[in-house]
């Protein structure tokens, strides 16, 4: 439905009421099914900081349902902080943290779709133990891998490329001013492969991936987000909308769900990266 830049004509409809809603949080989530009309969620953390649940949910689009989704082989653990990336009829899912235990996986696993078997995947040269990063699936069949949390939180001067075509991992060095590290930002992939980047601040980070060049660029108006993180961020035609955000205010989070906490216009096509701000 069409909107312009008023939060008010966002067209919302609310779906809280629905049965089988899992009750569960920092979950990581992906668009998948043959038409793209399943959204499916990857493990999180359950009430009380528990993690006696189900790994995955699917919710239906087109008929508003929920439902656990039931694997075979070997299940991975179930962790928090998970940007799980679908393509071609697998999921991968990389890294997270589990909360009772302490622990950063380093793990890459793959549920393939026909007959919903796991499988892990030997990591060679990939990304340390980390949640909270953000990913994108490149169209020449690379997952990006950047930032994140793995103790403290990691720098943004290196992407990692994994290789869905023959299994293997590349780093690449960013150049560039490279912004803090971070991690619970989010990302918006465009189509020529470059990104945007905004950090709490009037300025947007361009990470165009044709040389790997952070690039700054200044955005004006009077709608510019607060710091934010665990947030969401997608992209309707040339907006970028940004919502249900937990804010960082100075040294107290301040969670809380907005209907549209902002949307950020970027002028010209939207082809490009976005990680939107997150927390050092």
């Amino acid at each position: 439905m069409s909107f312009n830049s008023s939060n008010d004509s966002i067209p919302y409809t609310n779906l809280s009421d629905l049965a089988g809603i899992p009750k569960i949080d920092v979950a990581g989530s992906s668009v998948v099914g043959r038409y793209n009309d399943i959204i499916l969620t990857f493990g999180g953390i359950g009430l009380n900081n528990s993690y006696g649940y189900q790994l995955i949910y699917t919710f239906d689009t087109k008929n508003s349902t929920w439902n656990s989704l039931t694997t075979n082989g070997i299940q991975p653990p179930i962790r928090k902080g998970v940007r799980p990336v679908f393509t071609y009829g697998r999921l991968y899912a990389f890294g997270g943290f589990d909360n009772t235990a302490g622990k950063y996986y380093n793990s890459l696993d793959m549920l393939d779709s026909i007959g919903f078997v796991w499988s892990n995947i030997t990591l060679l040269d990939g990304p340390s133990g980390r949640d909270g990063y953000v990913s994108a699936l490149l169209s020449d069949g690379n997952i990006l891998y950047l930032g994140g949390y793995a103790g403290p939180t990691t720098a943004l001067d290196t992407v990692y490329l994994y290789n869905t075509n023959n299994n293997s991992w590349q780093n690449v060095s960013t150049v560039g001013t490279v912004p803090e590290g971070r991690g619970y930002f989010t990302s918006v992939l465009s189509e020529n492969n470059q990104g945007y980047s905004h950090f709490a601040t009037p300025t947007l980070v361009v990470l165009d991936l044709s040389s790997f060049t952070w690039i700054s660029q200044i955005v004006t108006g009077d709608s510019t987000p607060p710091p934010l993180l665990l947030h969401t961020a997608n992209v309707v035609n040339n907006y970028m909308i940004l919502a249900y955000a937990a804010v960082v205010s100075t040294a107290l989070l301040i969670y809380g769900l907005t209907a549209c906490y902002n949307m950020l216009k970027v002028k010209g096509y939207f082809s490009n990266f976005i990680a939107t701000p997150g927390t050092k």
